[in-house]
């Protein structure tokens, strides 16, 4: 199993207030005051897509190694490969923010001098991942990569992404053979940039969990399937704040397991998002959750995909969160689970999984 990484990531450190944007600084500060009533905000920002996010994550990986692990560094994915999802004008102005410190919205996505480059590394090690399991070399893999992706669309940056890793992925293993992909995001938030890139793709089966709206990024509907020959190839599953394992377990049951027996992946790529633990304050899954979904992926990929999964790190902000979740993800691709399992004893997620699978089940004539 390999774990995909490259310290040079480590140079995306968006930290700090932008003087050319004062409407959008005020505005950000705005909203962190009502949050945060007690702290000062005028010295500065920290940012939280920042570089602890990875080193925590590799350092725990490297204080407890997972037995059948193997580290692999990566190459930036270069414009011909960003532009099989990416417009060539969404490519060259990300380019064009090479050296630059700035916000390129007002939801604080924003660059540092070598943020462009951790992003190539980012969509790279997707590519780099999905060679390696086509070539046999390894059947799994887990990408420490940041930035993050699934918020970036083809023509925008937006919720810290400035490329799309795993639609990167997705579009370099076709180029394989692997021509149907399933995408599986776990993340706390809607995957809306994924979404829009293949929601008219029938060979992309994309599955995203999330907080319902109007939690960021405000989008991913039940009533969002799919268009043309995409219809019904998109699966969202909005759920309430403090949904926990026993939902996502769920969900697994009887949402993903039964569209990827109807699908039959060539490959399985999750966006693996840790911000559903309980630390980060919205959600209640821990990492034994983590864990048990990826056994079930395993299972997936083990049934139709030759064994190939692949994730992608998206979110997580809290680092002993972060940590101790990618440490129990990575233990379950190699095959070894947590004696138990929490789960709450009224999980608020249950029925609005069951209510998700039922219109699913009627969308797709099951």
């Amino acid at each position: 199993m390999l774990l995909v990484h490259d310290e040079r990531m480590l140079a995306h450190d968006p930290t700090g207030w932008d003087p050319e944007r004062p409407d959008w600084t005020s505005s950000v500060k705005a909203l962190l005051a009502a949050q945060y009533p007690d702290k000062e905000f005028d010295e500065g920002y920290v940012h939280p897509e920042r570089p602890q996010r990875i080193t925590a994550i590799a350092g725990r990986l490297g204080e407890q190694p997972v037995p059948g692990t193997r580290w692999l560094a990566t190459e930036p994915a270069e414009p011909p490969e960003l532009e099989r999802v990416h417009t060539p004008e969404h490519v060259a102005f990300i380019e064009g923010l090479i050296g630059r410190a700035c916000w390129l919205d007002r939801d604080t996505t924003a660059v540092s001098p070598g943020s462009v480059m951790a992003a190539k590394l980012a969509a790279g090690a997707g590519i780099t991942a999905v060679e390696c399991v086509a070539r046999g070399e390894a059947r799994r893999a887990f990408c420490i990569t940041r930035p993050p992706g699934h918020h970036a669309s083809a023509a925008r940056a937006m919720g810290f992404c400035l490329y799309n890793n795993v639609a990167v992925a997705a579009a370099h293993a076709r180029t394989l053979g692997m021509r149907r992909v399933l995408i599986f995001d776990w993340d706390l938030h809607h995957g809306n940039g994924t979404q829009d890139i293949f929601y008219a793709d029938g060979d992309v089966l994309f599955v995203d969990t999330h907080c319902a709206a109007p939690f960021y990024p405000g989008t991913g509907a039940l009533e969002e399937t799919g268009e043309g020959a995409g219809r019904a190839a998109t699966l969202n599953v909005p759920l309430p704040p403090g949904s926990g394992n026993a939902a996502m377990l769920r969900a697994m049951e009887t949402i993903i397991v039964p569209a990827a027996e109807a699908f039959r992946p060539d490959l399985v790529l999750v966006s693996a998002g840790f911000d559903a633990h309980w630390h980060d304050q919205t959600f209640a899954m821990d990492e034994g959750g983590f864990a048990a979904i990826t056994a079930g992926l395993c299972g997936i990929a083990d049934r139709h995909a030759g064994g190939r999964l692949i994730l992608c790190l998206e979110g997580g902000y809290n680092a002993d969160a972060l940590a101790v979740s990618a440490h129990a993800t990575v233990a379950a691709l190699a095959g070894s689970l947590p004696d138990t399992l929490n789960t709450l004893e009224e999980d608020p997620g249950i029925a609005a999984v069951d209510a998700a699978a039922a219109f699913h089940r009627q969308a797709a004539g099951r």
